[in-house]
């Protein structure tokens, strides 16, 4: 997989439309990738393209906190995500896990401009602070990774 490795990723704040509709939530975070021309493909194609590079040692990470891979060859899910809604400009995943829900939307705000939003609601707030302390930082370098994936 080719990646758009030497463009950064940068970190700002989640404005989304679904993350202010969604909130309050106990996280969320949003990453930007300005690209170097206009992208074509769909969120959803860069998602499941990102989603399909992850490493392994992430993979077993995801299916130790109940995110396994998902249902292969389902066209209702992108991995371990369920599709809420797919478009050309926008796609938005949730996964529901037994320490928190988690939705993710990708979203094309520009032609050469990606954006990736992650919002967690809690289900046992001290719990998953402690979880979600040593998981996000991995979660972060995932995300950079997944916006800079190129579709083959």
């Amino acid at each position: 997989m080719s990646t758009y490795a030497t463009q950064p990723v940068r970190q700002i704040e989640p404005t989304d439309p679904i993350a202010v509709a969604a909130a309050p939530y106990s996280y969320a975070d949003t990453f930007e990738l300005r690209l170097p021309g206009p992208d074509l493909h769909a969120p959803e194609a860069w998602v499941r393209a990102g989603l399909g590079a992850t490493p392994p040692w992430v993979t077993r990470l995801l299916g130790f906190l109940g995110m396994g891979k998902g249902r292969q060859g389902d066209p209702g899910a992108v991995g371990p995500f369920r599709i809420v809604a797919s478009g050309p400009e926008v796609i938005h995943l949730e996964a529901a896990l037994p320490l928190m829900r988690v939705t993710m939307v990708g979203r094309n705000p520009e032609p050469a401009r990606r954006t990736l939003t992650t919002m967690l609601h809690y289900h046992r707030p001290v719990l998953c602070r402690i979880v979600w302390a040593a998981v996000g930082p991995t979660h972060r370098r995932t995300v950079a990774g997944l916006l800079a994936s190129e579709v083959a």
